[in-house]
């Protein structure tokens, strides 16, 4: 797949007005909510009811004889097909009827570069940023947490959270050991970065309150016993992900391999215990809902070597299961590759702006080898098999969030958690200014490269570079860290500080335009990353405590490489399997934690 041309968007915008398919799309979410409050039992499809508030024929891609399988509900103006709604199989539906499973589409593939500026978000501005961290839940001796003890833990949070100011909620992960804290809306580097102090705070009350331990890193680290959540949604990923993965003899094949690299017993595991992993879930609406401007974005914030950059800053850890790797010093992308829905992924399908894009969409659903709709989007037939790749390191485009507000996003997953909100903040601004830079270029250039290509500097920075290259780069930055340097497009190697540099002057002029963002807001993020890159002091953290809480060394130096020295110093062998080892590195993490956030 490749990015549309400016002249397939403005061909489509010339045969589909973008607020008409705006008016229809509200008009059927109104008829879907309306459907739905009626509360007749049983799957129906009332299409003439749908066709009236649309005021067009709504038609259903695979007809409505089987109301059982996915669908994808569209309307045809001039000759275009729009996707208006769709909607999983019964088998991912866990109990809720065709009509409560109707996710409505909320990308306008008309809104391109000619006539954004028409549309109700018109201006390019600062958008608000949200963020998803996942982080593990484990006692001091390394038992598992029962589900009472979770659920006690998540109303903890909840309790400290609204003390403290922040988002309250916890939710639940795949593992029954996983949760996930939500970073409040905020924009700029120091507002993003008192919302992660705030959190930290309220996690570590927590861990006081319930005596369990939190496990903010990259990937897993402690010995597990697997426990998937109870939960319809969970065994049916889990049945989904069981059934792709056997379709591909390679993957057992990781899988194994994986499995004997960390001292698992095959008997207790599979992909997705093998999978589970921590990261962190970066995502920004997109201006004026352009299905064209999210191909984008994802083709060149997430796919560049700024997306590189950004996971290398906040990569490490070195263990999963108890076993410190015997070269990695981030075994997150590794584990990710044990599954063939970790594949990386070149461009996100669209229905409307590819050719065959409508057909592989609805295909997926209906070979029921996506659990959501909006994971249809990341088709892939590398394989030669059709499969999404929703687990892919690079990002995802969401058109299927369930709100009034017609909301959807650009998802960077390929960003890992830190225990550092320095870093974590660091990087959720850069993401925030780097989408503004190319949503000023959408409304100038579309989806045209050449003008940046002519721009050195920009290319280097939000050029995309091929999935080769990409996962190259990634798996050196695995071993060596904040180490690392970056490859540009222009053929220079850089390290991590020096590209952060180039990129503070470069975001001086290609910011100057936007009235919210400051110079001195310029300076701050960029800063920050040198600073904690290379000190000027010239001295960097080289121990857990120096990194979480020495006021002058404090998010310094290499993560992963600490997190190693200190399993060496715990008595660890690397590349053993040494679970006490990895204990005390965890616990002398949360100890640390609890004397910067609580005082000792």
């Amino acid at each position: 797949m490749r990015l549309p041309s400016n002249a397939e968007l403005t061909a489509f915008s010339q045969d589909v007005s973008w607020d008409e398919v705006e008016r229809m799309h509200r008009g059927f979410n109104r008829a879907l909510e309306t459907l739905r409050s009626e509360n007749q039992p049983g799957d129906r499809l009332p299409l003439d009811s749908f066709s009236d508030a649309v005021g067009n024929p709504v038609v259903a891609l695979y007809g409505t004889e089987d109301l059982s399988l996915g669908n994808v509900l569209m309307t045809p103006i001039n000759g275009r097909n729009v996707v208006l709604g769709s909607t999983v199989s019964r088998r991912y539906r866990t109990g809720y009827d065709f009509l409560h499973s109707l996710v409505p589409y909320n990308l306008n593939p008309s809104v391109n570069h000619t006539n954004v500026g028409t549309t109700e978000d018109s201006s390019t501005r600062l958008r608000v940023l949200g963020a998803e961290l996942e982080l593990g839940l484990v006692h001091e001796d390394g038992r598992s947490p029962s589900e009472p003890e979770v659920r006690g833990f998540m109303q903890a949070y909840y309790n400290h959270a609204l003390r403290i100011g922040v988002y309250p909620h916890l939710d639940r992960e795949a593992c029954t050991y996983q949760v996930e804290a939500h970073v409040a809306p905020s924009v700029g580097y120091h507002k993003t970065r008192m919302a992660l102090n705030g959190m930290m705070g309220a996690l570590m009350a927590s861990c006081r309150d319930t005596g369990l331990r939190t496990l903010i890193f990259s990937s897993y680290p402690t010995e597990s016993d697997f426990k998937m959540t109870e939960h319809p949604k969970v065994d049916t990923a889990v049945d989904l992900m069981l059934q792709v993965n056997g379709m591909f003899p390679e993957y057992a094949r990781k899988l194994a391999e994986a499995q004997a690299r960390y001292h698992v017993n095959p008997a207790t595991s599979h992909y997705v215990n093998m999978f589970r992993n921590q990261g962190c879930h970066i995502h920004i609406d997109i201006a004026g809902r352009s299905e064209a401007l999210g191909l984008l974005t994802f083709y060149t914030v997430l796919k560049s070597a700024s997306a590189v950059a950004n996971a290398a800053f906040l990569k490490g850890c070195p263990f999963i299961n108890g076993t410190c790797d015997p070269e990695l010093l981030c075994t997150r992308e590794y584990v990710r590759g044990t599954t063939v829905t970790g594949r990386y992924l070149d461009l996100p399908l669209s229905p409307h702006l590819m050719d065959g894009g409508l057909e592989n969409y609805g295909e997926l659903l209906r070979l029921e080898r996506a659990n959501s709709t909006g994971r249809a989007n990341m088709y892939n037939d590398d394989l030669n098999e059709k499969i999404s790749v929703m687990h892919n390191p690079i990002g995802r485009l969401r058109p299927d969030l369930s709100t009034s507000k017609r909301v959807c996003t650009v998802e960077s997953t390929g960003m890992p958690t830190n225990i550092s909100p320095s870093r974590m903040a660091a990087v959720l601004t850069d993401f925030e200014f780097s989408h503004v830079v190319i949503e000023l270029y959408f409304r100038k250039h579309g989806c045209d490269l050449e003008p940046m290509h002519d721009d050195p500097v920009m290319w280097d920075l939000f050029g995309p570079i091929s999935l080769e290259s990409f996962k190259a780069q990634q798996d050196r930055s695995d071993l060596v860290g904040t180490e690392t340097v970056v490859h540009l497009n222009s053929g220079r190697d850089m390290s991590l500080a020096d590209f952060y540099e180039m990129k503070r002057r470069y975001m001086h002029k290609a910011l100057d335009e936007i009235e919210e963002i400051m110079p001195r807001d310029i300076d701050e993020v960029y800063s920050s990353f040198i600073r904690m890159l290379e000190p000027p002091s010239g001295h960097t953290a080289q121990t857990i405590e120096d990194f979480i809480k020495d006021t002058k060394l404090r998010s310094t130096g290499n993560w992963g490489q600490i997190l190693k020295n200190a399993y060496v110093e715990a008595g660890g062998v690397v590349g053993d399997h040494c679970p006490d080892a990895v204990l005390k590195v965890v616990n002398r993490v949360h100890d640390a934690l609890i004397d910067r956030y609580l005082g000792g």
